[in-house]
């Protein structure tokens, strides 16, 4: 299956333009139906495939150019004898900028068909391979003069259904379509295309969802009629009517799909005269046209190309010289398919609520990488996947797309030895921290999997970066210059951290990645390397507490530069000093009680941010500061109708605000080209964190067979349960408090597994139940007197 045929092919180049839709043609002659077909197939930036008229799926996973994604389908049941038909609608970009450097290249198909032989007979046939036998064509259904939904994203779509001619299916005459233009040979090192990969992961999982309610209706001079037939589990013996055939008149009605949905809305209509259908798409009730679907006389069945992400969909029509009917509205979800779902429970249906909408915030960015979020960009942020990672080993239990997006980042690797801030393609986005991020990510995929085997195909990257790492260093080995030109010294959303030269969070996030380094050495038999790196991160400790820790302690100046000591002390800094181990216990708690929970600090308003806030209040044991952070935090934002976590909160703005460009949640917020998301995977932290500290199951350990239990019964809580899947089973546990006052504990485990219980855990015993390992014990409720502001 490793050999190619095919060639890459679009049309020529005279056509060629921005905003492209290609239809291309290959077809082949079968004696019988055969038992096996194989095709690959992948396009710059994606396709539809349709087989024999039906359609076979859609892709491929975005990808850096240089490691082309290919996707493969068993298509043997789509064949029959005589002629056969493969349909490609491709499309690309263009070369438009883009805020992130994603979509980039030129238009390219490649596809082939191999009919594989019956076992233990070598080799395959090739059937159909692109090149210049194939036929193709500029799609006549899109408007290519469209414009940009916004810089960050692609174009909106004008699509003209009137020019539908069937040409996917195989009795279709393309006998006047041209011949397709090579662009680039298969494997080729000059192509722009050197490197093709397999999917690395499932196909997407797909539903589809229908709108839950309709939030507003205008008839505008015409006339709308049972617009709440097309709602899920609606009566649909009467369908939605919709008149625009007064002059002008332009109905319309708004649907709430009930929290964020991603994927590819359709609508069903009859039209006897046509007309215009307009979608507009928000996360929130700020409404934007994105699809206008141009309708022919009859039927229509439309839907867009490109994927939506929103929670409104507002339907309008106009110019329709008779009433049309709306028999459906309604959209095909995509998210990755994890196939088990953890739980989790406590006496706070508060907690239960935010634990659930994390789960959630997860899964809908999960899609062919972990996203930052759906509808902004879409794109493959470092330190977003990294929080979105530690959701999915407590939550889902799943490997695969963790691993492919800490090896898509390493091959984007920039030649210095830097890690790109974000992905999948190259870009320019430096963000130091996000450096270290992505190797903190790296260790705990190493020590959730025990996958040796990734670790050492990654430790060259590893390797690069540490040199990036030890060249940014000044004569006393502070990390220098974090501010320079071209670099976003990120640390979290905020205008409060002073960022100037050598910024202490960066040397702090060093000194942790050094200690990394150090450990996975170690694990690749590198004892003297892991020696002296150990040895360096201690001189970087002692020069970071000497040069940045204020003089009257225990707090660290945000940074050091030609003036000094900076005058900003924020918590962000602070709190990344303890977590990185920089500060002494002692310091840490007295930074905790006495500035951070005392409210002597800016606030934090990063839902990012706040994943290192929460994972250090619980290792100094504030358990109940921790949770009365989430409770405020998330709760505020599930108390203004949150569904999905969003990327920055102010919880001291107007109860009735949510996130808008134009109302302050983020440092950039007047800018209108950076809008802002409601659907954030890197504020899923509470999920995570409730599973592994309060129900008290920990998995980080789990490449070593190893768990560790220390339950906490904490903010009130008289009870929790909840189920933890892992690759090796599924772990439940329990805990509530008894009459006497103390708590009882409950953990079944897999076979296999070592375990390990906190201090306070006593009475522990252990028994063998239907192949699992049963351990009980009891613990003491205890109370914190600190009260978070």
């Amino acid at each position: 299956m490793e050999k190619w045929e095919a060639s890459w092919i679009w049309v020529n180049e005279e056509l060629r333009r921005n905003n492209q839709y290609m239809e291309a043609r290959g077809s082949f002659e079968l004696r019988t139906s055969p038992e096996r077909a194989v095709l690959r197939v992948t396009a710059n930036q994606e396709y539809e495939l349709y087989v024999n008229g039906e359609e076979i799926g859609r892709g491929p996973s975005p990808c850096d150019n240089g490691s082309q994604y290919y996707d493969v389908y068993e298509i043997a049941d789509k064949l029959r004898p005589g002629r056969n038909v493969v349909a490609v609608l491709a499309y690309n970009f263009g070369t438009d900028s883009i805020v992130t450097g994603q979509r980039q290249g030129p238009g390219g198909l490649l596809c082939q068909v191999d009919l594989e032989p019956d076992t233990g007979v070598a080799g395959s046939v090739c059937l159909a391979a692109t090149g210049e036998g194939w036929k193709c064509r500029v799609s006549p259904r899109w408007r290519p003069d469209s414009i940009r939904m916004h810089m960050w994203g692609g174009y909106r779509e004008i699509y003209l259904a009137e020019r539908e001619d069937g040409w996917e299916l195989p009795e279709y005459d393309d006998s006047g379509w041209s011949a397709a233009t090579v662009v680039a040979g298969e494997n080729v090192e000059e192509s722009p295309w050197p490197k093709l990969l397999e999917r690395e992961i499932p196909h997407l999982k797909q539903a589809w969802l229908r709108p839950v309610r309709v939030v507003g209706e205008q008839a505008y001079l015409g006339e709308i009629v049972n617009s709440d037939s097309v709602l899920e589990g609606a009566d649909r013996s009467e369908s939605m009517s919709v008149d625009a055939s007064v002059p002008g008149s332009y109905p319309n009605a708004t649907y709430d799909f009930g929290t964020e949905v991603v994927g590819y809305p359709e609508l069903e209509l009859e039209a006897p005269e046509g007309g215009v259908a307009h979608l507009f798409y928000g996360e929130g009730l700020e409404l934007e046209l994105t699809d206008t679907f141009v309708l022919k006389k009859g039927s229509n069945r439309v839907r867009s190309f490109g994927r939506r992400a929103f929670r409104f969909m507002k339907l309008a029509l106009q110019g329709t010289p008779s009433p049309v009917e709306v028999r459906s509205v309604r959209m095909k979800s995509v998210h990755y398919p994890y196939l088990e779902h953890g739980s989790f429970a406590c006496s706070d249906e508060r907690l239960n609520r935010i634990w659930e909408v994390g789960k959630y915030t997860a899964i809908v960015n999960s899609q062919e990488h972990f996203e930052d979020c759906p509808y902004r960009e879409a794109a493959l942020w470092v330190a977003d996947a990294v929080v979105m990672a530690r959701v999915v080993y407590q939550t889902f239990g799943d490997l695969s797309l963790v691993r492919k997006c800490l090896l898509q980042i390493a091959r984007v690797q920039n030649e210095d030895g830097s890690i790109p801030g974000t992905g999948p393609e190259r870009n320019d986005f430096m963000l130091p921290d996000f450096c270290a991020h992505w190797l903190f990510g790296v260790k705990e995929y190493v020590d959730y999997s025990g996958d040796d085997r990734f670790l050492a195909e990654l430790w060259p990257s590893i390797s690069r970066l540490e040199a990036w790492f030890r060249a940014q260093e000044d004569e006393e080995g502070l990390f220098a210059n974090a501010d320079r030109d071209g670099w976003w010294c990120f640390i979290d959303w905020s205008d409060d951290i002073e960022r100037k030269d050598k910024v202490t969070a960066i040397s702090c996030y060093y000194y942790k990645f050094l200690l990394t380094v150090s450990q996975l050495a170690e694990r690749m038999g590198e004892a003297p390397r892991s020696l002296a790196l150990e040895a360096k991160a201690a001189e970087l400790r002692k020069t970071v507490r000497e040069r940045m820790r204020l003089p009257e302690g225990p707090l660290f100046a945000d940074c050091l530069s030609a003036g000094g000591l900076s005058d900003s002390v924020t918590a962000q800094t602070n709190f990344v000093a303890a977590w990185c181990g920089i500060m002494e216990e002692e310091e840490a708690r007295s930074f905790i009680e006495d500035f951070y929970l005392a409210g002597k600090l800016p606030p934090i308003k990063g839902a990012f941010f706040y994943h290192i806030v929460l994972e250090t209040l619980f290792a100094y044991s504030y358990r109940e500061e921790a949770l009365k952070e989430i409770r405020y935090f998330w709760g505020a934002m599930l108390d203004r109708g949150a569904t999905t976590w969003w990327e920055t909160f102010d919880p001291s703005l107007p109860a009735c605000t949510v996130p808008s460009p134009y109302l302050g949640h983020t440092p950039t917020y007047m800018q209108a080209s950076i809008p802002v998301s409601f659907s954030h995977g890197w504020g899923a932290s509470p999920t995570y964190l409730l599973s592994r500290e309060v129900l008290g199951v920990d998995t980080s350990r789990l490449g070593e067979g190893l768990i560790a239990l220390r339950p906490a019964a904490a903010g009130g809580l008289v009870w929790a349960k909840g189920t933890i899947p892992t690759p090796r089973g599924d772990i439940e546990a329990s805990w509530s408090e008894t009459d006497g006052g103390a708590v009882a504990f409950e953990a079944r485990l897999p076979a296999g597994l070592v375990w390990s219980a906190c201090e306070s855990l006593d009475n522990v015993e252990t028994a063998e139940d239907g192949g699992l390992t049963v351990v009980t014990g009891t613990f003491i409720v205890t109370r914190s007197d600190f009260s978070c502001v």
